[in-house]
Parts: C-alpha cells; structure tokens; sequence
C-alpha cells in the first residue's frame, strides 16, 4: 500500500514539476523580473517554464540562483512561491495571492513578471 501512495504521489508531483527532458522541451527564454520585499532578485533573461494548461508558470534566473512559481488558482488570481535561498532546489517559501497586471503578477511584496 505505501508503495502504491508514493507512486501515486511522485506521478503528481511529475506532472506539477516536469522531468528535467519535458520542461526543456517546453521551457524557453524570456525577459523576467522577480522582485520580493523591494529587492530584485531576477531582472534579465531567464527561463520560462509552464506549468499546465492553466496559465501557470514558473521562471528561473540564468544561473538557477533564484526561481518563482505562479500558480493560477482563477483568472486573474494565483498564488505565489519562490525558492528565497540562492540554489534551493525547491519553492519554499509563499509570496501569497498574486494579481495579475500585463505580463507581471503582483501584490504588495511581490512582482514575478515574464514578457
């Protein structure tokens, strides 16, 4: 039976976060902005990466220091995380509900923007 649940979990999180082989075939590069409590942490080319059907999305910064991932929970509205700590491999920390303004989505901590 666990082994049956961890399958089951590692599909999903496959299909949340690509293999490295699916998001090279679908990611591209793009100018990006990432800017968290008034820093930029992204502000050039980056990697733009989608994240299913629904407009969600991830970037990532040329060298893979910083990334950030929106969420799209409805039109217009998502959700926000990005890694914090230069290198970590993982989105652990929340940006909170994001709006979205042109090619950027924001509140009043964050803007995570890809054009």
């Amino acid at each position: 039976m666990k082994h049956i649940l961890f399958l089951g979990l590692a599909l999903s999180l496959t299909s949340i976060f690509p293999t490295d082989a699916k998001a090279q075939d679908r990611s591209r590069l793009v100018q990006c902005k990432l800017v968290v409590d008034g820093q930029e942490f992204i502000g050039s080319q980056c990697r733009f990466t989608p994240q299913g059907r629904d407009g969600s999305f991830m970037i990532m910064s040329g060298n893979g220091q910083y990334f950030a991932m929106v969420s799209i929970d409805q039109p217009g509205r998502a959700t926000g995380f990005w890694n914090e700590e230069p290198y970590a491999n993982h989105a652990h920390t929340g940006l909170g509900t994001l709006t979205q303004q042109d090619a950027c989505w924001v509140n009043e901590r964050a803007s995570v923007c890809a054009w």
